[in-house]
């Protein structure tokens, strides 16, 4: 009788822990659900990758400070800068998945790094995307002196001359590597990478004439194509630029179809982070960037503003992700 009881006070204890575990659960789940329907309730981090006054810093205090408007709440810029980006994204990653710390990412932190530099603690699944900012084009210049115009002429000079020809990019494993690299691979041609230390020494020599060629930021390039101290051989994108309509893009050449390879940044946040809070945010930055003000903004930072949904950006993620992968199988990008 006495074992009868043991057995009985044991699963009477065991239903009550089981119900006290599940009574936990839901008491956590409904105050999750509660602090993601306050959201935000205090003052939010937006994660720089950069230092300040880059591009991407500038580009972020401009969403930064009308999205803090839209939101009622302010969004402080946080600028993480080293390991190329990787820092900066490996601090959201850890992050508590509360929507307070995000990413203003780009693609050479989210998803070229952990392709690219072994080691990288983390993979693009780890961020939640919640939407695209804009995307900014990259153009394919030449030094005044090198005798091709077009695209095609480019790539004849390649095959005649293989492994002469030099392209400046400003590091391995950046975008502006994996376009010249992704270019030579579909052409089939071959020519010598030279990396730099960042953009600057590397368009100071492409002005000097030390190099043939190197892949830049439209905006950062048409002055000086403009006034003939680069050349444009194809914009690398799918269709031509607003802001540049006479250049032409590198797969109106016979050779190169379907060619892109555009520098997209966008809002992420931690892995896990609750579905209304992604909501929430992904409403805020499109009302954001709806703004004549932000358009403006970016625009002459030379973004090309791209809003959409977490899926999309997800999905934009994965393609990139695959295509790189893809491309980091036979050419050696490694840091």
């Amino acid at each position: 009788m006495q074992t009868f009881r043991r057995h009985a006070h044991a699963g009477l204890d065991r239903r009550t822990l089981l119900a006290r575990a599940a009574f936990g659960a839901a008491l956590a789940l409904s105050g999750s659900l509660v602090a993601a329907q306050n959201y935000p309730a205090k003052p939010i981090s937006l994660v720089v990758p950069f230092p300040a006054g880059g591009a991407t810093d500038t580009v972020t205090r401009l969403v930064a400070q009308h999205l803090g408007q839209v939101l009622g709440q302010t969004v402080v810029v946080d600028n993480v800068a080293g390991a190329s980006g990787a820092i900066a994204a490996q601090k959201v990653v850890r992050a508590a998945p509360d929507g307070y710390t995000l990413l203003a990412g780009t693609v050479n932190e989210v998803v070229l790094a952990p392709i690219v530099t072994a080691g990288t603690p983390y993979k693009h699944q780890d961020l939640a995307p919640i939407g695209e900012i804009g995307v900014t084009p990259f153009v394919l210049v030449a030094n005044p002196k090198l005798p091709a115009n077009t695209i095609d002429e480019l790539l004849a000079l390649a095959r005649q001359k293989p492994g002469t020809l030099n392209v400046g990019v400003p590091g391995l494993g950046t975008l502006q590597h994996v376009a010249t690299a992704m270019l030579a691979s579909q052409a089939k041609v071959n020519w010598l990478t030279v990396p730099y230390k960042g953009a600057a020494p590397l368009n100071a020599d492409l002005l000097g004439g030390q190099v043939d060629l190197a892949v830049v930021t439209l905006p950062s390039a048409i002055g000086y194509i403009q006034d003939g101290k680069m050349k444009s051989l194809g914009l690398m994108s799918l269709h031509r630029d607003e802001r540049a309509k006479d250049i032409a893009t590198i797969n109106e050449g016979r050779e190169i179809k379907g060619f892109t390879t555009d520098a997209w940044m966008g809002l992420l946040a931690p892995a896990k982070t609750p579905a209304a809070v992604i909501t929430t945010m992904n409403a805020a930055l499109t009302q954001t960037l709806a703004k004549p003000e932000v358009r403006e903004g970016l625009a002459k930072l030379g973004y090309r503003v791209e809003p959409g949904t977490p899926a999309q950006f997800g999905e934009l993620m994965a393609r990139e992700d695959a295509r790189y992968r893809k491309l980091a199988a036979t050419v050696k990008l490694d840091r």
